[in-house]
């Protein structure tokens, strides 16, 4: 499987906004992510980096 966790950099918890996200789609200021089983989360922020080699991404929220 090809999930992805997504992180915000900005956010001193470390956890993941979001786990197993197969769909990420950019909506308006920020992105719309949609996991495995169909749940969905928007996420005000812009790409920062994606590792393909640890399936993440890495949103900010500066701007």
């Amino acid at each position: 499987m090809c999930e992805a966790k997504v992180y915000l950099e900005n956010d001193p918890s470390g956890r993941p906004v979001m786990e197993e996200v197969i769909l990420l789609q950019p909506e308006g200021d920020g992105y719309r992510l949609t996991g495995l089983l169909g749940e969905q989360k928007w996420v005000r922020g812009r790409i920062v980096r994606i590792d393909f080699l640890r399936h993440t991404v890495h949103l900010t929220t500066d701007h």
